[in-house]
């Protein structure tokens, strides 16, 4: 029994030796030595910082594109939280009107540009800062910008820039950026056309050779015509760098009157259309009656316009190609129309600032340099940044398509352009299909847009 006490006094004595040295252990935190960690001081500060979380919506199906952004943006921002979801952007307003006001939708989402005007009218973007505007103002390319500004009335909900409350104000940052442009087959086509008087008279000659395939019918009678489309030829997308070469753009000077579109002043347009252009394009043939497309891609056609979205299946092919600047009309440029995928803030993001430091990085170095390399795509920068991503300047293809941007214009996005296209198309078809004059072909145009949106008959 006394053995068992001695020991027991003795576990006791042990015991508060050792918690008595561990009352004396030095308080100086610099005295203070971890055995794991050798002697150095811990700084939980990262830890006690609260992390904030926003969820962006960006078209990128396997998720590796965003989630390399996501990872630089991270080294600048490691307490902001990013939840990357696939959304096709023709797909995103629709969807964040529904799931926004529950607080299921993104912070920052991806649309192409002529969703601007509706995201805005429908109360879905939040105006970006005069900060964010001048940061974008020194990087992002200047069409890409005209496309993501708009001049909007919140009082009266109206893009007309008479409005009485009209402001001017940045709604999204522009990621890429792209547009039609004239791609030839380089195995056919030494050195392209500069002009279309040139490219005109080389139809000519080669729609009356005997096409190759030995059926001894000449290229037009095969359908090989010398220049095609990948659209068709009332496509007024397509149609836009004719009308421009003629003096006309729609919705005014600077794109955005939608008191009226002004087809009248396409007539020039339309009358060197039909007499010029459309009998080395289809013969006699309707607006859509030769599948340009397959055949430039099958190696029959030296020429036909298309854009970036045609590349992968021309490489697939495994066709050698090249883009060239669309040509002059009479010494005219002909101006295509520039579009742009853009990111955009939720208006009613719970965590705004957050989401505006996102869309800032989009427009970042690293972020442009990841999308070149991860999606092929043309990063939205000035000429001057772009030759700084690797890869980009010995890029013939993204090279041509800056080249061709330096004569574009931006695609209008206010909302009244919806109302555009279908009457320009049946104006087009007009042209190509019937011996309706271009004059009554444009004014019913007018007319069919007027009623559209709502304008009257006019004056």
């Amino acid at each position: 029994m006394k053995k068992l006490l001695t020991l027991l006094l003795i576990s006791l004595a042990v015991f508060s030796l050792a918690a008595c040295k561990s009352t004396e252990e030095p308080t100086d935190p610099d005295q203070t030595q971890d055995p794991a960690n050798l002697g150095e001081r811990i700084d939980f500060g990262d830890r006690l910082v609260q992390k904030s979380s926003i969820r962006v919506w960006i078209d990128d199906e396997e998720g590796e594109y965003m989630e390399a952004v996501i990872a630089e943006f991270n080294k600048l921002h490691p307490n902001i939280v990013v939840v990357h979801q696939h959304m096709g952007t023709v797909d995103a307003r629709e969807l964040l009107k529904t799931f926004g006001p529950s607080g299921n939708g993104a912070d920052v989402f991806q649309f192409p540009h002529d969703h601007l005007a509706k995201a805005v009218s429908e109360d879905l973007v939040y105006a970006l800062p005069a900060s964010t505007q001048t940061l974008l103002a020194q990087r992002s390319h200047e069409l890409g910008l005209s496309i993501a500004t708009l001049s909007y009335d919140e009082v009266a909900k109206s893009f007309n820039p008479n409005s009485p409350n009209a402001v001017e104000r940045l709604y999204a940052v522009p990621m890429s950026i792209e547009s039609i442009g004239l791609y030839y087959n380089t195995d056919l086509v030494d050195t392209p056309a500069t002009t279309f008087e040139q490219l005109i008279t080389e139809a000519q000659t080669w729609n009356a050779a005997l096409a190759a395939d030995n059926s001894g019918q000449t290229n037009a009678q095969k359908g090989w015509y010398y220049l095609g489309n990948s659209s068709h030829w009332a496509d007024s997308y397509f149609m836009q760098p004719f009308y421009s070469a003629f003096g006309f753009t729609p919705f005014g000077e600077d794109l955005n009157d939608p008191s009226a579109v002004g087809f009248e002043d396409a007539v020039p347009a339309l009358n060197w259309l039909r007499t010029t252009l459309k009998p080395v394009t289809t013969g006699t043939g309707n607006h859509n009656s030769v599948t340009a497309g397959s055949n430039f891609e099958e190696g029959r056609i030296p020429y036909i316009i298309t854009g970036p979205w045609s590349n992968e299946a021309y490489k697939s092919k495994g066709l050698n190609y090249s883009i060239a600047p669309m040509p002059t009309i009479n010494g005219n440029d002909t101006q295509t129309f520039a579009g742009a995928q853009m990111a955009a803030v939720y208006k009613y993001s719970e965590n705004a600032a957050d989401a505006i430091k996102f869309v800032e990085f989009l427009s970042s170095d690293i972020a442009m340099k990841l999308m070149y390399e991860m999606k092929g795509k043309l990063p939205a920068l000035t000429n001057d940044l772009l030759a700084t991503i690797d890869g980009v300047a010995d890029d013939q293809l993204m090279m041509a398509m800056a080249q061709q941007l330096e004569t574009s214009i931006p695609m209008p996005t206010i909302p009244e352009v919806q109302y555009y296209w279908g009457p320009g198309e049946s104006m087009l078809q007009a042209i190509w299909n019937t011996d309706k004059t271009a004059l009554l072909a444009a004014q019913e145009a007018e007319a069919g847009y007027r009623a559209l949106a709502g304008l009257g008959s006019g004056s």
